[in-house]
């Protein structure tokens, strides 16, 4: 029930923070289901009138019954305005703060996680749900007062009308189970739901279409695609048959005694104990007895959609919090290294499993240093470049920074002083001024500080080929956009990960994997001095890279497998020691001699 009031807080802050003169005016609408009760005595006025022959009751009768119908229309076109303008704004208020959740969780493990990937696949799917969320609030509220009323004009009628009420009661159960069916449904369908938008992306991604097309794929997919959906689709469609039917028995039930109600009624009015307008407003009001506890009971618990939706934005909120509360430290960055980066045995697994990436790593990096990671694909090199960027914390061990244990810092603090290029880089589809700008934001305009950067990457020519220079907008799938090639979108990532100029820690994981090995031996090279210009204070920069031949610019070489450190040291020292690095290196000089 507590998560049900969040919900609820929640749904009405947003639509009050969106838009407050539509959610003012909606509250207004439940006004409109007083016209039950208020018609059933106009239809006693006016039955009343017809057996006396009083022109009055009948005029005044239907003058009322044509005031409230047009009181009821013009009161629902403008709640109807109102409920579709709160409805849009809601809903992207609602999915804006998704986002901005996701993209504020200081690492990636949610990205990883089934549990809060199923949470946004259904939102995603409830977008609708949101967006009407108080509209549906307000629906409920409305059918809640209409319930009230007509069950008061039926007391009033005669007491005899409410024996009906019992038999709509099952209304209760019945409801109740049909949104455990539909919210069961809901889970069931995500994990589905998600294989189908992932296969509908492959079916439209340039980069698939290629392997696609030629290994014939096409069709399997598309196979795979409606196999998807259809399993989707197959959950919530099972749980409607199913509230049919339930709702269908419930139906007949109250059928039932209504028309028992009826019968007494009729009994009545032939012993002279009530007039005819009785027995019409007695029958009109029997009637709605089934609207009066049946559908308010369905829209209460059909906001059970919207306050599941809901709930799934709280659980983001709640975990982005303890993401931030876990990482949540309070020191800021140092802007120099004097000691160094030491890895005291530090241990890692990925969450929600249960092999060891990394286990009891112990090294040291020394301020100032340029360090070489290397080693077989899945050794762990990655990873140890993740967990100095923070994406993850350790399982085990912790890492110090000039003494001061890497968690105290605060993330953004540290990730300021952090610059890197990565083999997985981000096409990035801004123009190519921004595409490169963005490695560091307050300076993202500076086109003098962008060249330089490119420069500095060896990859002052890209801009050069681009029709509009800097202002050319990358990606083929915009009007005017260009593409580039892999090895251009390479260096554009390599120019952006050198726009801050003086980063604490430059990580190079794995770059220039489009580029030959001299090319990227040379590159290296330029990175290595530049770093070591950088000394005075302590910038250490960290080469990944399979290219063994490239690593000889660094000043200490580790060598991970399986996720241990098994030789550190420099090239020559590693070459005497005759271990796995020497065997490697042989290995890789006998494949480009």
């Amino acid at each position: 029930m507590r998560e049900h009031w969040r919900a609820i807080v929640l749904l009405v802050r947003t639509a009050w923070r969106t838009d407050r003169s539509s959610a003012v005016g909606m509250l207004l609408e439940p006004l409109s289901f007083l016209r039950v009760p208020l018609i059933a005595w106009l239809l006693k006025v006016m039955a009343d009138g017809a057996l006396r022959g009083d022109a009055h009751l009948l005029a005044a009768g239907a003058a009322g019954i044509s005031a409230t119908a047009v009181l009821m229309f013009a009161g629902m076109w403008v709640g109807t305005q109102f409920r579709m303008r709160l409805a849009e704004g809601v809903g992207f208020a609602l999915n804006r703060q998704i986002a901005e959740l996701a993209a504020a969780a200081p690492g990636l493990e949610h990205h990883e996680r089934a549990d809060y990937q199923d949470r946004l696949e259904l939102l995603r799917q409830g977008h609708g749900a949101l967006g009407g969320a108080l509209g549906a609030l307000i629906s409920a509220a409305n059918v809640v007062i209409m319930g009230v009323g007509t069950l008061a004009a039926l007391a009033v009628a005669s007491p005899w009308l409410l024996l009906v009420v019992p038999f709509a009661l099952p209304a209760f159960p019945i409801t109740a189970a049909e949104q455990r069916g539909f919210a069961r449904a809901e889970e069931r369908m995500a994990e589905p739901g998600r294989r189908f938008r992932y296969l509908q992306r492959l079916t439209v991604d340039r980069d698939a279409g290629m392997e696609l097309r030629v290994f014939g794929v096409g069709p399997e997919v598309v196979s795979r695609l409606e196999d998807a959906w259809l399993e989707t689709r197959s959950h919530p469609t099972e749980a409607g048959r199913r509230a049919a039917l339930r709702s269908m028995a419930g139906d007949l039930f109250f059928l039932a005694g209504f028309g028992a109600l009826v019968l007494v009624v009729l009994w009545r009015a032939g012993r002279g104990q009530a007039t005819v307008g009785d027995v019409v407003m007695a029958i009109f009001l029997a009637q709605q007895v089934q609207t009066a506890v049946v559908t308010p009971v369905q829209n209460v618990a059909g906001l059970g959609g919207v306050l599941r939706s809901a709930g799934r934005v709280l659980w983001v909120m709640d975990y982005t919090e303890r993401a931030l509360a876990a990482a949540r430290g309070i020191r800021p960055a140092p802007a120099a290294l004097h000691d160094g980066i030491v890895f005291d045995r530090v241990s890692f697994r990925y969450p929600g499993t249960e092999r060891w990436v990394l286990r009891d790593v112990s090294f040291r990096i020394p301020a100032g240093c340029v360090v070489a990671l290397v080693g077989e694909n899945g050794a762990g090199k990655t990873t140890l470049v993740k967990l100095l960027c923070r994406m993850y914390e350790p399982t085990g061990g912790r890492i110090l920074v000039d003494g001061t244990e890497l968690a105290e810092f605060e993330v953004a603090s540290w990730r300021a002083r952090l610059s890197a290029a990565f083999q997985d880089f981000t096409r990035f589809e801004f123009t190519a001024r921004e595409a490169v700008g963005v490695g560091d934001l307050p300076r993202m305009d500076d086109g003098g500080a962008m060249a330089a950067s490119l420069e500095r990457a060896g990859a002052a020519g890209v801009l050069d080929a681009l029709p509009a220079g800097p202002e050319t907008q990358l990606g083929a799938r915009w009007e005017g956009g260009v593409d580039l090639s892999t090895g251009q979108w390479q260096k554009v990532a390599l120019g952006r990960a050198l726009m801050r100029e003086e980063p604490l820690v430059l990580f190079f994981d794995e770059p220039t994997a489009s580029l030959d090995a001299l090319a990227e031996h040379a590159l290296f090279e330029r990175y290595a001095r530049a770093a070591r210009a950088g000394a005075g204070r302590g910038a250490v920069t960290v080469l990944v890279s399979h290219r063994f031949s490239t690593v000889l610019a660094a000043d200490l070489i580790l060598v991970i497998d399986d996720g241990r450190v098994s030789e550190l040291g420099s090239h020559d020292e590693l070459m005497l020691r005759d271990g796995l690095y020497a065997e490697l290196y042989r290995l890789q000089a006998r494949a480009y001699a």
